[in-house]
């Protein structure tokens, strides 16, 4: 009798021995589970910040490209059109003489300024480089200063420089001027000058003071 119950208590010693073996590797099991599950989640919800801020920084860089144009320099060159244009001079001057003439502004209280550019043609056919008489997307260029104020450009009748008209075949370059006159205020001033060539609602920039 005393076998018989010694031996039922060492049964359910072992039971209760795997019992509590099991218990504790469910417990073990579930911790586990419950890290990963939390490392997976961590790692999810930093990828989808990246994602955020790579997001945000390409609409930051679209916008910057969108919305503010590209300002060149004098002695720079700009890629617009069939043309590779290049201010290469400027300045401000009381009158302009060719071989032959003479030219001084005929409003009093102005003077000629005086851009000196080459336009490449890198197109594949002839091109006319400023046309006296734009229409549609012909190019023609206009002097800005301070806060809006718009200068066209003054045609120098007979002056062999002006660039306006000019035939340029590809791959060719033409070398000119394109004159504006301007009162004192303007040309006293410190403030920015700047050079748009304009083509429908295409536009290059170039800061010429």
């Amino acid at each position: 009798m005393k076998k018989k119950t010694l031996i039922v208590i060492g049964l359910l010693l072992i039971c209760l021995s795997f019992s509590a073996c099991a218990s504790g590797k469910s417990d073990s099991s579930k911790q586990e589970e419950n890290q990963e599950a939390q490392a997976q989640e961590a790692e999810e919800t930093e990828e989808e910040t990246e994602e955020a801020e790579t997001e945000e920084t390409q609409e930051e860089t679209e916008e910057t490209e969108d919305g503010e144009d590209t300002v060149y320099n004098i002695g720079e060159s700009a890629a617009f059109k069939d043309w590779e244009i290049t201010i290469t001079d400027m300045q401000i001057v009381e009158s302009i003489k060719s071989d032959y003439l003479s030219f001084s502004p005929k409003e009093s209280n102005s003077k000629y300024l005086q851009i000196f550019v080459t336009a490449s043609n890198v197109g594949k056919q002839a091109e006319h480089f400023l046309p006296m008489f734009a229409m549609g997307d012909d190019i023609h260029a206009k002097v800005y200063f301070g806060d809006g104020y718009e200068f066209t450009s003054t045609n120098l009748m007979g002056y062999e420089n002006d660039i306006h008209d000019s035939t340029v075949n590809p791959l060719s370059s033409q070398d000119g001027e394109i004159i504006f006159q301007i009162p004192d205020s303007v040309s006293e001033s410190e403030d920015e000058l700047q050079l748009h060539f304009i083509s429908g609602n295409d536009i290059v920039i170039f800061k010429i003071r």
